[in-house]
Formats: C-alpha cells, sequence, structure tokens
C-alpha cells in the first residue's frame, strides 16, 4: 500500500473530471485513515482550485484544453496536495483578498474561493515552473486550523 496519490484529468478538461478526482481522493483519503473534516477541507480546495483551472487556466479557442495532475502525499503528521497544470499562469494566492466589508454591489467579482481555500490550509503556496503553475496545498491532520 503506497501513501501517495496521483491522477492526470484534462486535454481536453471537463466539468466531470472534477467529480471523478473528487471521488478518488476521497476513496485514497478514506483508505489512509485521512479524518473526515480534513479530508472535507482538502476536496472542497481541490473543487475550488480545479473549477479556477478548467474556468480560467484553460480557457481559449472556444475549448478547454489543458491537463492538470493532482498529487497527494500523507505521513503521519500532514497531507500534501499538489496540482500542477499547464494552463496561463497564474498564482493564486499572489491576488488580493476581497473586501468582504463591502456592500455586494460595490465588490469586485471573484476571489472568495481561494479566500476559502487559504482559510481551510494550514499552508499554501505557488510556483511557476517552466510553463506550469504548481500550487502545493498542506493540511495538517491534527492540531491544524
Amino acid at each position: 500500500m503506497t501513501n501517495a496519490f496521483r491522477m492526470t484529468i484534462g486535454a481536453p478538461a471537463d466539468w466531470g473530471e472534477i467529480a471523478k478526482a473528487n471521488a478518488a481522493f476521497a476513496q485514497f483519503a478514506e483508505l489512509h485513515a485521512v479524518p473526515p473534516a480534513v479530508r472535507r477541507s482538502l476536496q472542497i480546495a481541490l473543487d475550488e482550485l480545479l473549477s479556477n483551472t478548467i474556468l480560467y487556466g484553460f480557457e481559449g479557442e472556444g475549448k478547454r484544453k489543458g491537463k492538470a495532475i493532482i498529487e497527494a502525499e500523507v505521513n503521519h503528521h500532514r497531507v500534501i496536495l499538489r496540482l500542477t497544470d499547464d494552463g496561463r499562469p497564474f498564482d493564486p494566492f499572489g491576488v488580493t483578498p476581497p473586501d468582504a466589508s463591502l456592500p455586494l454591489a460595490k465588490r469586485r467579482v471573484g476571489g472568495l474561493g481561494i479566500q476559502l481555500v487559504r482559510g481551510l490550509m494550514d499552508e499554501v503556496s505557488y510556483a511557476r515552473r517552466g510553463d506550469h503553475n504548481v500550487v502545493v496545498l498542506t493540511k495538517l491532520l491534527s492540531g491544524g486550523r
């Protein structure tokens, strides 16, 4: 039994693949006794980031072409989830969080999902490596947020 998970979606990407990725990750997390609350947080983050990648990172020429690789590793302290895609360059954590204190009519569109991901995870990072976006999320198995 391995403590690593890897799955590729895309080329072309579609919305059904997000559900498949979440189901496969849930099965992996359950097999490795990841606590339900941690698993839910990771699945919400995975769903949000994959949705953004398909919607914005892969758009162009009327098709959603692109590939994303989902990798996860579980050890006795944490789960590390890595998303690598060949979409447009975008640092989701470099964007200023939306100002939720403004009236709804004055708020800019977008950004709440990324803010949610930041809040659910214990660590987040982004790097552009060659032609790929690499997002790494870390969730502690106990004692985290």
